[in-house]
């Protein structure tokens, strides 16, 4: 009788012990939960300070949460300060690609924030974009990294000074003197692949396209990441399989080397142009 009553006693303490660990645990996740309820109400109200509610901006936001699971809160606060309408001139909250100049699109809201969410994106990173476009993406990028460094290269000079014009009408309209520093971007114009280009002499933590690569400028885009990515930098581009169409893909340089690490089909870009394209292009336009 005396041995069952020991057992019994050891077997409570285990009990016991079991219950008391996971009473702690479901205390520490609670904790971790209010945290985060915590941050995400002082970001809300750090938006509400700086932006007044646009009903029409909140419309593409939700259609670009929509598309988009798990869209973090910092990239869905970025959308709201950096406006799209110093951007796009006509109904530019609608979630869409819209046509600009020389058979150039600005691209779908949605698409931005899947680009940005995948790029892994924190202050401090020294970033990359080929092809300027309008400057939206650059002004998203720049707030988010600040104070790290955005160079963004644009190979028509139209558009390069058209996006410095809308980035300079953009920051007039910001009073915070705090925020506007954190849209000094970096701009270049010329053909991103050629080596002498200015940008072929930094290094960065990011470079992505904003304009599909076909397998004609695959390897060079690749000698590009090679040479100018940092220790564990990412390469983000669009791929030009099926006419337009293709993936988003990524890219990692570790150790000298530029790894794989994913892809997602279902986008659709215009080509990357190179010098030799621009000529048969204004051409066109002259015409």
């Amino acid at each position: 009788m005396k041995k069952r009553k020991k057992k019994r006693k050891t077997s409570r303490k285990k009990v016991k012990r079991k219950t008391k660990k996971k009473i702690k645990r479901k205390v520490k996740k609670r904790a971790i939960k209010k945290r985060k309820k915590k941050t995400v109400r002082k970001i809300r109200r750090k938006t509400e300070h700086r932006v007044k509610i646009n009903n029409e901006m909140e419309l593409m936001i939700k259609s670009i949460k929509i598309n988009n699971t798990g869209l973090p809160i910092h990239i869905e606060e970025a959308f709201r300060i950096v406006d799209r309408k110093f951007f796009v001139k006509s109904h530019p909250y609608e979630d869409e690609a819209k046509h600009i100049a020389f058979g150039q699109t600005i691209s779908q809201p949605t698409t931005v924030a899947r680009m940005l969410h995948k790029l892994d994106l924190w202050p401090g990173l020294d970033v990359l974009e080929i092809g300027t476009n309008t400057g939206y993406h650059a002004a998203l990028t720049s707030y988010l990294v600040f104070p790290g460094t955005v160079t963004t290269c644009e190979i028509f000079p139209k558009l390069a000074h058209g996006a410095i014009n809308n980035i300079n009408n953009f920051i007039k309209k910001i009073k915070n003197n705090k925020l506007k520093k954190k849209f000094e971007i970096q701009f270049v114009i010329g053909d991103a692949l050629n080596i002498d280009n200015p940008i072929w002499f930094n290094k960065y933590d990011r470079i992505f396209f904003t304009a599909g690569v076909s397998k004609e400028h695959l390897k060079d885009v690749k000698h590009m990441a090679r040479h100018l990515l940092k220790e564990r930098g990412v390469l983000l581009f669009p791929s030009r399989e099926f006419f337009d169409y293709g993936g988003l893909e990524i890219w990692e340089f570790r150790k000298g080397e530029l790894r794989f690490v994913s892809k997602e089909r279902g986008y659709s870009f215009v080509p990357l142009m190179r010098q030799k394209d621009l000529k048969d292009i204004y051409k066109v336009v002259n015409k």
